[in-house]
């Protein structure tokens, strides 16, 4: 799922990514105009690119021009989809433009951060740097990147913080791709994200319907971020386990979603452990996503007695492991947990220690 570039923005703000003001004009309802006296940009919103060739994006040069423009540009077709909702932003001029992305990469089967001094055209010319999340991804890992790509050591410090937002966006919101283009540096210094690009799975939006693929393993997987949860499997393998299933519960689902998908996962046969894996969140709601999985666990028959491994953190972490606490007192169930304290690759070593000590099972080969 793609998002309009007004919603990408209001992403961008929650995660404290500065944005110019804005204010949305959908059809037939026209906005306050008290502060567009100045010059401002009508943006078409549109899902696909080349926009601006096609007259999707247009200046005008206040109010009553905008107001003009707009009714000009309503119901027309831009790049095959008709525009219902025009983005009326404050012009920005003068200023510097950059490129700043996250995305997938299908071919390395990684997550890739790409940057370049030059925004626009510019983005061919970008530097491309491979991360490696299992390992941990720190502040000099984004500098070194940052410095490497060409821009000034003035402003390492400055777009560091920028790039963090963004890659704590695309990580723990689960997007496919989380793009600034342009990335303005205004003449204060300022960083404001002239545009918005975030494209998510479509299980990011809808919860109910995750997919669910056996892999023939012997440890059940239930990961949270659908490229996370990819690299999670590699982790695994890496360490010597086999992995049962790949399926992710990523979009802070509530507590039923997660319960329903719980008693799939560990109703598979000829399970020696079960691992529950992601990073850090901001948004998800740590408590609610593993009281669904307790719910489940306790309805899967017959009773789970083997490991079961979890790495989570985020909000609500510490009440979450209290429960969890409870649970193994209480009821006896082999849980083990740890918060971003633990890598990602020690999670997965755990796992496949407790899964095949004293099983006569030999890992698999790495």
């Amino acid at each position: 799922m793609n998002l309009y570039e007004y919603e990408g923005k209001k992403l961008f703000s929650r995660y404290g990514i500065a944005v110019p003001r804005s204010v949305l004009w959908r059809k037939g309802r026209a906005p306050r105009r008290a502060w567009m006296a100045g010059p401002v940009v009508l943006k078409a919103q549109v899902l696909l690119g080349e926009r601006k060739k096609a007259g999707g994006i247009i200046l005008a040069t206040g109010a009553a021009d905008a107001a003009r423009r707009s009714h000009a540009m309503f119901g027309k077709n831009i790049v095959g989809e008709i525009v219902k909702n025009i983005l009326v932003e404050e012009r920005i001029s003068q200023a510097d433009e950059w490129y700043v992305s996250f995305s997938c990469d299908t071919a390395r089967r990684a997550p890739v951060l790409a940057l370049s001094p030059s925004g626009g055209t510019g983005i061919l010319r970008a530097r491309v740097f491979v991360i490696d999340p299992s390992s941990g991804v720190e502040d000099f890992f984004f500098r070194d990147a940052i410095r490497s790509a060409g821009f000034q050591r003035e402003d390492i410090f400055q777009l560091l913080g920028v790039v963090k937002k963004l890659w704590s966006i695309f990580w723990n919101e689960s997007a496919l791709l989380a793009e600034i283009n342009p990335l303005f540096r205004l003449s204060s210094g300022e960083l404001v994200a002239g545009d918005a690009k975030i494209i998510f799975d479509d299980e990011k939006v809808r919860p109910a319907a995750r997919r669910f693929i056996s892999l023939g393993g012997d440890i059940a997987i239930l990961a949270s971020g659908g490229g996370a949860s990819l690299l999670s499997i590699d982790a695994l393998v890496r360490a010597g386990g086999r992995p049962a299933n790949y399926t992710e519960y990523s979009g802070n689902p509530p507590a039923s979603v997660v319960r329903t998908l719980t008693k799939k996962v560990l109703s598979q046969k000829g399970l020696r452990g079960c691992w529950v894996v992601g990073g850090t969140a901001n948004f998800t709601d740590i408590y609610e996503t593993l009281s669904g999985f307790v719910a489940g666990l306790r309805e899967v028959r017959p009773r789970p007695r083997y490991p079961i491994v979890i790495r989570r953190d985020g909000p609500r972490q510490r009440e979450a492991f209290r429960m969890l606490e409870r649970v193994r007192e209480d009821e006896g169930y082999q849980l083990y947990f740890s918060g971003s304290e633990t890598s990602l690759s020690e999670s997965a070593r755990a796992m496949v220690e407790h899964s095949y000590r004293n099983t006569g099972v030999r890992r698999a080969r790495k």
